[in-house]
Parts: structure tokens; C-alpha cells; sequence
């Protein structure tokens, strides 16, 4: 208690209490709920003032809409929400009425259940078995109270049986301080290992731990446990290393430290190699090697943005992946900026996103001409030489050493360009164009060609085959399909093309071949 004259000042140390307990028994009876959050096509009924007052995103967010609400913008009813890596950043697309639904890309249903369960009781409930699902969900939402806890947990649970788990995990999101708490566990069992289990050990598929620099670090540590027998060992050991998947800045400052690393010939050179490899970082995709390659046989069903669900029509900036263990969809990384109408191309397990277009228009008004590629070993992205000309809705493909990019739309109409970019001199080169100009057709690559099927042609539906030679440098026309068809996928099998589904104005879809 305190006086000032007149007036006291009396602080109730429950209030707050009461106060959280109030609110939680409003949202279980769903009692003056203002906002729908569904993920996973489950819905959470919530108060936006609880959420914006624990959430940078929905603050970001809920704020956002009111003033351009107060500066009397008006658009479409509603609004779909895609996270994106800075809420201050995050475009909202003005409404004249509030925002009462958010589809939540990228989050897990039993993840955002628990955020919530949080957020109105000061308590969350976390196991080995959620802890990720809740890890993903505060980092989409920037709600950095519940990581703490996460943290804190895995940093309690560490235990001899689980702590490869829990590296993982870490590793995943980023926590340092937990990776090397569980690491430890790890390295007393290393040091016991004679010279062949130790060299199975940094063979394995997958290793044991998340990082190559912990693999050498472990090899190191090994080495140096009993220096008058192991040391022999070091130029055999390091040959099995991928150092190219250490970050050059790391290989300065903790490899290169490393006594036997600059004395050593085998090692110097294996050191070398890998600086070489980082000094050119555009043409990494050209230059793969197993000392260069990722450490796992693991193949992954990425979904890369596109127009999520809803009325607002903004393209995401997420790049999904599918756990099948889960059967649920997980945020991989943040593209640089949304897209939609894009292509995607994979390139000795890089990632280029060409083109589409960062906001929805459809006459192509914000068509782009960006490359970008995308590293997963260091998650990283990279500008690589743009288009000459920016296009959405088109097809692009890998034939050897060199993307085609086909057609599309841009600001100015239909496009009939075709160009080549040269994986190794990374140029850009016009080549023969199509007869006619498309957009929104399929494409497929067979035998050394290029077979591009339906699309729209000037607002129209068409049924056209062409046919691309990439070493003649011409374009023939094939048997036209039955069905005019466009937004539609293009495949091939023993030897037949097949075009699956689409659109020709009738809403109806269909599956046609030919030889």
C-alpha cells in the first residue's frame, strides 16, 4: 500500500489470478468468442484480446486490420492467415469488417491446442511426443514464453535413452544450449569406441547427431582421448567427413584450429577442398560430390507457397514438408518472399523457386522474374540470376545441365518466350519460343524432350500438344488431346504421356493419354 495525500494505492496480488481464471472459464463455455483459429481443419473459438496480448503475430495482425479499418479501406469479408518469419512485416490485406477467421498454415491442431491451453492457463502440457508440435506453433505465432518452456523441459527430460531424440529436436529449432547438453550423453559413449566402431559410427545413415561440425568435433575428442595410439587414425577418420557441409566461418574457426587439420597432408587438403567449394557459392549445385552431399536417404514431399484457403487471396511465404510419421504437414523454412504461380525445380537436392507472382492479380500484374535457391543443409536461400522476363503460370523443367522456363503470363499478356539458364556459367538465353503464346499449361520432359500440353491461350481453353527439341532448338506440333484442359498436370509412363485433371470452364475434370 501506498499514500500520495488523499489517495492510496492498494494492490491486489490475486487479481491476476482471478483474472486469467475468468478468461479461461469464458473460453471454455465459448462465452464472447470474437475470432475462429483453425488448423488442420479443426477450430479454435478464442478472444483476440487474449491472443494479441501473448502473440506478436495476432498483436501485428489485429492491429494492422483496425487502422487501415479506420482509414475506411474496403475488400473482400474475412481473412485466411499465413505466418510469416516477421509479424511486423506481415501484409494484411484490408477489410471493411473484422477479422473473424484465421486458417493457420503450417500449424499442427494438437500444437495450437496446447498454445491455447497455455495462453488461458499459464500452464502447458508437454511431452517427447508434442514438445515439437508446441515449438513450431510459438515460433509461427512469436510467442517466445511458450519456447522458454519448451526449452526447459527438453533441457529436464535429457536422459541417456532418449537424448538422441531430444538432439534432434533441438537441432530442428535451433536450440544451441539443448543440443549441447544432450551431445554430452553422446560423447561419453564415443570415447569408448575402437578405431572400426568409431569409423562405422560416421558412416551411419542416419548419424548421430544433427551437425557435421559435432561429428568432427566427436572425431577430435576420440583422437585426442588416447593421442599416443589414435592419432595415426586422423587422416582416415577425416576422409570420412563431409567438411563442404560445414559453414565456411566454422571451418576458419574451429577446424582449421585444429593442429593435425594444418599439419597433416590428407587433412590439408580435405580442408582446402571445402574452403574452394564455399568460395563459389553459385555454383554449389554444379559441384556435388558425397563430400558435399547431405548425410540422409530420407526424401521429403515439400509443398512450396501457393494461395492457402481463403478470401484474402495473399500467397504464402512457407515451405512445408510432410512428416508421415505425424500424417500432418510441418513449416521446413520461410521463402524470402509469398509466391504463387511459381515453379519449382530440384537441383542435386537444391531448391530453385522461379517466378510467380507475390500478390494475386489476375491480369499478372505482379508477375516476377526472381531465382531463388534454397540449401537445406544450412537453410539457407540465395538470389540466383533472374529471368529476362517475369512470368507466372508457366512450366519449367531440368534437362542435363541447364532449366527451361516456358511460356507463362506477366503484366504484358500471354507469353510464348522460352529461355535456358546455364547451371554452370549461370546466364540466361532466349531460344525458341512457342507457336503460340500460354499460360497455365503442364509440361513434362521425355526422352531428351519437352512436351507442353492444353493452358489458356489468350482467355481461352486449348487442347494443343507441342513438342520442344532442345538440340534442334524447334518446336512441333503433336495430336491434339480430347478434352480442351489447362491448370492441369502433365506425366509420363512406359512410354505414354498422360494429362490429369485441370479445367475447361465446365468444372469438370478428367485423365486422357497418348503415346
Amino acid at each position: 500500500m501506498s499514500r500520495s495525500g488523499d489517495r492510496t494505492s492498494t494492490f491486489d496480488p490475486t487479481h491476476s489470478d482471478t483474472l486469467l481464471h475468468g478468461l479461461n472459464l469464458l473460453w471454455r463455455k465459448q462465452l464472447f468468442c470474437d475470432v475462429t483459429l483453425t488448423a488442420q481443419g479443426q477450430q479454435f473459438h478464442c478472444h483476440k484480446a487474449v491472443l494479441a496480448s501473448c502473440s506478436q503475430y495476432f498483436r501485428s495482425l489485429f492491429s494492422s486490420h483496425n487502422i487501415i479499418n479506420n482509414e475506411g479501406s474496403k475488400v473482400d469479408q474475412g481473412s485466411s492467415g499465413t505466418p510469416s518469419s516477421s509479424p511486423d512485416d506481415k501484409r494484411v490485406t484490408p477489410s471493411a469488417r473484422p477479422i473473424n477467421n484465421l486458417v493457420l498454415q503450417g500449424c499442427s491442431s494438437i500444437g495450437l491446442r496446447l498454445v491455447l491451453e497455455y495462453l488461458y492457463t499459464a500452464n502447458v502440457t508437454l511431452s517427447l511426443d508434442t514438445v515439437e508440435e508446441v515449438l513450431s506453433v510459438s515460433k509461427i505465432l512469436n510467442i517466445p514464453q511458450i519456447t522458454k518452456l519448451c526449452v526447459q523441459f527438453l533441457n529436464d527430460q535429457i536422459s541417456v535413452q532418449n537424448y538422441k531424440q531430444i538432439c534432434k529436436i533441438a537441432a530442428l529449432h535451433g536450440l544451441d544450449e539443448t543440443k549441447k547438453l544432450a551431445n554430452k550423453y553422446l560423447v561419453e559413449d564415443v570415447l569408448l569406441l575402437n578405431f572400426e566402431e568409431m569409423c562405422a559410427m560416421l558412416d551411419a545413415l542416419p548419424p548421430p547427431v544433427e551437425s557435421e561440425l559435432a561429428l568432427f568435433q566427436m572425431s577430435v575428442l576420440w583422437l585426442e582421448h588416447d593421442r599416443e595410439t589414435r592419432m595415426h587414425y586422423a587422416p582416415d577418420l577425416m576422409k570420412r567427413l563431409r567438411f563442404a557441409l560445414i559453414p565456411a566461418p566454422e571451418l576458419v574457426e574451429r577446424v582449421q584450429s585444429v593442429d593435425f587439420m594444418r599439419t597433416d597432408p590428407v587433412c590439408q587438403k580435405l580442408l582446402l577442398d571445402a574452403m574452394n567449394y564455399h568460395l563459389m557459392p553459385f555454383r554449389q549445385h554444379c559441384r556435388q560430390t558425397t563430400s558435399s552431399r547431405i548425410r540422409s536417404n530420407k526424401r521429403m514431399l515439400l509443398l512450396v507457397g501457393g494461395l492457402p484457403p481463403g478470401p484474402d487471396r495473399l500467397p504464402s511465404n512457407l515451405v512445408q514438408f510432410y512428416d508421415d510419421e505425424k500424417k500432418t504437414w510441418k513449416i521446413l523454412t520461410i521463402m524470402p518472399y509469398n509466391s504463387a504461380h511459381h515453379c519449382v525445380v530440384e537441383v542435386e537436392n537444391f531448391i530453385l523457386l522461379l517466378g510467380g507472382e507475390d500478390q494475386w492479380n489476375p491480369n499478372g500484374k505482379h508477375s516476377t522474374h526472381f531465382v531463388s535457391r534454397y540449401d537445406p543443409r544450412f537453410n539457407s536461400w540465395i538470389q540466383l540470376p533472374p529471368m529476362q522476363e517475369r512470368r507466372a503460370s508457366f512450366f519449367a523443367c531440368r534437362m542435363e545441365k541447364h532449366l527451361y522456363v516456358v511460356g507463362g503470363r506477366n503484366e504484358s499478356g500471354y507469353l510464348s518466350s522460352v529461355e535456358s539458364y546455364n547451371l554452370e556459367t549461370n546466364e540466361w538465353t532466349y531460344l525458341s519460343p512457342l507457336p503460340q503464346p500460354l499460360a497455365a499449361h503442364a509440361g513434362a520432359v521425355h526422352n531428351g524432350k519437352i512436351y507442353i500440353s492444353g493452358g489458356v491461350h489468350n482467355g481461352e481453353y486449348v487442347s494443343w500438344l507441342y513438342c520442344y527439341d532442345p538440340i534442334m532448338d524447334v518446336w512441333a506440333r503433336k495430336q491434339d488431346m480430347n478434352t480442351k484442359r489447362a491448370i492441369h498436370a502433365l506425366a509420363v509412363m512406359n512410354d505414354r504421356l498422360y494429362a490429369i485433371g485441370g479445367n475447361h470452364l465446365k468444372g469438370k475434370h478428367s485423365c486422357a493419354s497418348g503415346n
